[in-house]
């Protein structure tokens, strides 16, 4: 008689493979955005950059000065002040080794538009360099 019992799967530790923290990372940048400008301390790798392919309302580019994420939260802390009420919705996403996408919505004044995000990510899986093109209408459709 053959034994045909199917023992459960031994739990694994979690590990903290640059893969797995490259999907942490994806995962928590929206909520960044959302208003918890402090994770970009621990989303952020040291030699951090973001690109944006957009300005401010009046013109200027604040963003080109961010060097550190220290810098990035201090940006984030402005941001939040001057777009209050803005919320950011993931949309889809995917991570290919050292890259990732994550494709957004974002609503602000009862209107929805949409933009992609594109990753580097570092070898801890911290985020490296960002490139970030906001468009005119939502990404679900």
């Amino acid at each position: 008689m053959t034994d045909t019992t199917v023992l459960p799967e031994t739990p694994q530790p979690e590990t903290t493979q640059p893969a797995t923290t490259a999907r942490r990372s994806l995962d928590r940048w929206l909520t960044m955005w959302n208003g918890d400008g402090a994770l970009a301390h621990v989303l952020c790798a040291e030699d951090f950059r973001i690109h944006f392919a957009v300005t401010e309302r009046d013109g200027s580019t604040p963003a080109d000065d961010i060097r550190t994420a220290e810098d990035f939260a201090r940006y984030l802390a402005w941001w939040h002040r001057e777009h209050a009420g803005t919320v950011f919705t993931a949309v889809a996403d995917a991570i290919d080794g050292d890259h990732g996408r994550l494709l957004w919505d974002v609503e602000a004044d009862g209107a929805v538009a949409g933009g992609v995000d594109v990753f580097d990510f570092a070898e801890d899986g911290r985020v490296s360099r960002v490139w970030s093109v906001g468009g005119q209408r939502s990404m679900r459709s």
